[in-house]
């Protein structure tokens, strides 16, 4: 059985990874960049270290009449930023997205007290961690096109340690390369603007999603990847994350787990089915546990594609409900129309 592990300060110590598993709190400091790192069997500098990390914080923002999705991506050969926002009430969406090749960009180094940016024309994104707060600032200033509308937000989402638990994972891609991610369930509050149009956020109805992830990815490599956030009948936070990837032993390094009132719960493997030739297709989710048994129904997606020769993204994001069944702490908890999304990526970067 999974357990959860004492957080060393840094997650590198003399070129080795400290521990592999899964974590009670986020690392201090998240040194990636000082593991002795071998790339095609030889020893790799920093700048090749860097070229193969690839780092980036999502967030997904649930209302009840919005759901919003955020990212800043840093592939170091290439940067992307985009904002979504969908109507829930009436099925629409629109988007803005930028890549670059030349930056400005950064995802920030560790969650504590540091920054992400992404900078284009007409173009300003900005999350600011500030966990040894309790909290999470995400800004944004985008012009508008002739169909699309200006945004600009200003949120705080609050992912207080006292009360939440987060998943910290860290997990062997090979000897001594690490997949390392963040993620949590908690309140957010803050106003997003679309053109004339203001959406209140309130902290004890609305719900954020994050997802940090520093990881040395091999060439090719697939994840497929599910979350949700929101209210239970009786007013607590409810969460889940599920994910099933490259990882060689993802009964014992996965990031699977539920959330019941900010306490975490983790779960074995989870396998996933769907229709990779039309994602728009009810999605099945379970755990080899027993534990995990959802339905997904998509609502609409949000997809790229990118294919310039050796370097390839097919990026695939629906978003929708989920029905079933998760457990708490002590109980199965009935899943009933929480919003949220899954993705199905395969890359070679």
């Amino acid at each position: 059985m999974r357990k959860m592990l004492e957080t060393p300060e840094r997650l590198v110590s003399d070129g080795q990874v400290t521990s592999y598993g899964t974590f009670k709190v986020p690392f201090r400091e998240v040194n990636l960049l000082d593991t002795e790192l071998e790339v095609a069997g030889r020893p790799a500098g920093t700048i090749l270290k860097d070229l193969r990390l690839k780092e980036w914080q999502h967030y997904g923002v649930v209302n009840e009449d919005y759901y919003f999705g955020f990212v800043i991506f840093d592939a170091k050969f290439m940067a992307q930023s985009f904002f979504y926002a969908f109507d829930r009430r009436t099925g629409e969406m629109f988007e803005h997205a930028r890549t670059t090749l030349t930056g400005p960009v950064r995802v920030a180094r560790e969650m504590w007290h540091s920054e992400c940016y992404f900078r284009h024309a007409g173009y300003s994104m900005e999350f600011e961690n500030r966990l040894d707060s309790g909290y999470h600032r995400l800004m944004g200033r985008i012009k508008g096109t002739r169909k699309k509308p200006p945004v600009n937000f200003e949120l705080r989402m609050i992912e207080d340690l006292t009360r939440l638990d987060p998943l910290v994972i860290v997990s062997p891609v090979a000897p001594n390369r690490p997949l390392y991610t963040h993620k949590a369930v908690a309140p957010i509050e803050g106003r997003v603007e679309i053109g004339d149009k203001v959406i209140e956020l309130d902290s004890s109805k609305d719900v954020a999603m994050l997802d940090e992830q520093k990881t040395f990815y091999p060439y090719k490599t697939f994840w497929r990847w599910a979350t949700f956030g929101g209210h239970d009948g009786s007013g607590k936070i409810i969460g889940m994350n599920a994910c099933h990837n490259f990882i060689a032993d993802d009964e014992e390094y996965n990031e699977n787990c539920t959330w019941v009132d900010g306490k975490i719960t983790l779960l074995g493997a989870v396998r996933f089915e769907f229709d990779e030739l039309d994602v728009k297709k009810e999605w099945r989710l379970n755990s080899t546990d027993g534990k995990l048994y959802l339905k997904f129904k998509p609502q609409g997606e949000r997809h790229g594609k990118v294919s310039l020769g050796v370097v390839m993204s097919d990026f695939h994001q629906p978003f929708g409900t989920f029905e079933g069944r998760m457990p708490g702490r002590a109980d199965t908890i009935p899943v009933d129309g929480q919003f949220g999304l899954c993705e199905h990526h395969l890359a070679r970067f």
